[in-house]
């Protein structure tokens, strides 16, 4: 029998595999323009803030974000709350607010926009196609989003000191409260023989921010409905960071008094962090159910009972008839997608173009051969003391724990015995974060207590006031003055906020200057001596710039990057 003048009919899985490429081929171009928007930034995070400790939680939060997005999206399709009601306009204004963003932050290395930009990224694209309301049940994946973003320098340095302190007084409690022979010297412990550094991966801002991110994220995973438990429990995940990281120093001093210093510093050490969110996590869900205890007990004897009784719950829809019963939502214009693509290609592009470019070439400045072991009634003499501790990068560049390409450090004697230390510290490049430490900082961070802090002016050359800083620092008996001032390209901004803009202004006219420290340092007997050494560290800056050469003068006062190229090139000083 003839059956030509029949028609097969194809049912809805028949189209399946045609139909999900051809809805999916906008989606794919829309997914192109934003790694090629942000997977260079990704790179230079990796080779930056979240290749150190202090940011490894920064990749982590980027891929459980992206797996909350999944999730969510499954969940909002299987309740029917997905609604396309496109609002173009608010979408393209929340895109290009985000295009902005991310133009300054990577061009200005302002990471806070620059990885922050990808949350108005996305939430544009949203908006664009679907509208307000199904962007809006997607907040908490943007919200979480945002424990990725490393934290500005000063702002951590700023928070992290206090808890250092506090992380190291009361470990030095604990372990002298059981019986253990230690001392503490500001972030400092001293057990048995060893010498403990509590630095800032220890002290719990980092992991206070992972913390934080990973005690929402478990609230948001087993649907907490009481506002007052979630927010009690939001509270308590800071001294549960404390507690986490005061646990996890201790066990590291345990481990050093024990087994040696390379066992606290090797294995042991990453060992000790995985104790510290295994405890984090442990006191989170205790606190939780202690939560539920107070809270929610009625309520929870009611859902248990009706969770007894109720009947048993539907079989999940698989993904093949979740997708056929949704897939009209995923159909957008291809013309879109190929316009917001082109658009987040062209800002990469501009970016690129408009990124500053380091005023200083070449390589680091021999700053050693620069200044003179002799000048005036100065000469250079081995020290008894050690001064306050600059890092230099090993690997000859810098980053935000160590900003510098070269340091020097120099004690030098007049004619009447009195001494003043001296240390440089040069960068080639100073960025948003990467730039120069305040010595205020170091010197609190290693056990000094501030006794006076004031702005100075120094006459540091004949017709020439410079702008700096004078405080005065107490260890136990080492009584401390510092005069210093921070020259940044041609400009000696004091405080961040006047650093900040300075940077700023430089990179928005296209270009990175070099900055330097000059520091100089006398001890005393006793703070009343403390404006006789104000008058002496001012007599030997202004000795040591009249005694140097134009390349150091350039180096330390004026700046000037054609200047400081050509003197370099010419008198070979240069590495």
């Amino acid at each position: 029998m003839s059956v030509t003048g029949i028609q097969r009919v194809e049912s809805p899985a028949d189209r399946l595999p045609t139909g999900k490429r051809g809805l999916l081929l906008p989606w794919l171009v829309v997914a192109l323009g934003i790694l090629l928007l942000y997977v260079p930034t990704v790179i230079d995070l990796f080779h930056g803030p979240w290749g150190t400790e202090r940011n490894a939680h920064g990749p982590i939060v980027l891929v459980v974000s992206f797996g909350f997005f999944y999730i969510r999206i499954r969940q909002l399709l299987r309740a029917g709350e997905i609604v396309r009601a496109p609002r173009p306009v608010l979408g393209a204004v929340v895109l290009a607010l985000g295009l902005l963003s991310f133009v300054l932050g990577r061009s200005q290395s302002l990471h806070v926009f620059e990885v922050g930009s990808l949350i108005p990224v996305l939430a544009g694209v949203i908006i664009f196609f679907y509208g307000w309301q199904t962007c809006r049940r997607m907040w908490f994946a943007f919200f979480f989003m945002l424990f990725m973003i490393p934290l500005p320098s000063t702002f951590v340095d700023a928070v992290t000191l206090p808890m250092k302190i506090a992380v190291s007084a009361v470990t030095q409690l604990v372990l002298h409260g059981i019986g253990y022979p230690v001392a503490r010297d500001g972030v400092i412990l001293v057990i048995g023989q060893y010498q403990l550094l509590v630095a800032d991966a220890c002290a719990g801002l980092n992991s206070l921010f992972t913390l934080e991110a990973l005690g929402l994220l478990y609230m948001n995973l087993v649907r907490h409905h009481s506002v007052l438990r979630n927010t009690v429990l939001a509270m308590l995940i800071i001294p549960i960071s404390f507690a986490s990281n005061t646990i996890r120093v201790i066990i590291l001093a345990l481990i050093t008094y024990y087994l040696g210093d390379a066992a606290g510093q090797g294995f042991l050490h990453g060992f000790a962090g995985m104790v510290l969110f295994l405890t984090a996590l442990g006191l989170i869900m205790a606190i939780d159910n202690t939560l539920v205890w107070l809270v929610e007990r009625r309520e929870r004897s009611r859902h248990k009972a009706l969770s007894t009784s109720a009947a048993p719950a539907p079989a999940k829809e698989s993904q093949g008839l979740l997708w056929q019963r949704n897939a009209g939502l995923f159909a957008i214009g291809v013309k879109g997608a190929a316009a917001l693509a082109v658009t987040m290609v062209v800002t990469q592009g501009i970016s690129m173009v408009v990124m500053p470019q380091p005023e200083v070439v070449g390589r680091t400045p021999e700053i050693e051969t620069l200044i003179p072991h002799r000048f005036g009634q100065w000469i250079e003499v081995p020290s008894p003391y050690l001064q306050v501790d600059l890092s230099v990068s090993e690997e000859g560049g810098n980053s935000s724990e160590q900003p510098y390409d070269a340091v020097v450090m120099k004690t030098y004697r007049n004619a009447q015995g009195e001494q003043v230390m001296l240390a440089l510290a040069y960068a080639r490049q100073q960025r948003q974060e990467v730039k120069i430490h305040r010595p205020e900082v170091c010197y609190t961070a290693q056990g000094f207590v501030e006794l006076d802090h004031a702005r100075a002016d120094f006459a540091a050359a004949p017709g020439m006031t410079v702008s700096g800083d004078r405080f005065l620092m107490q260890n136990k008996n080492r009584i401390e003055a510092v005069s210093y001032w921070i020259r940044m390209g041609d400009a000696f901004p004091r405080g961040g906020w006047e650093t900040r803009m300075k940077l700023l202004k430089d990179g928005l006219d296209g270009k990175v200057p070099d900055g330097i420290l000059v520091r100089a340092s006398s001890l005393m007997t006793d703070p009343s001596q403390v404006e006789a050494a104000y008058a002496l560290q001012e007599g030997f800056l202004k000795d040591l710039v009249a005694a140097v050469g134009p390349q150091a003068k350039a180096l330390l006062l004026t700046g000037g990057a054609d200047k400081l190229n050509v003197a370099m090139a010419d008198t070979g000083a240069i590495k």
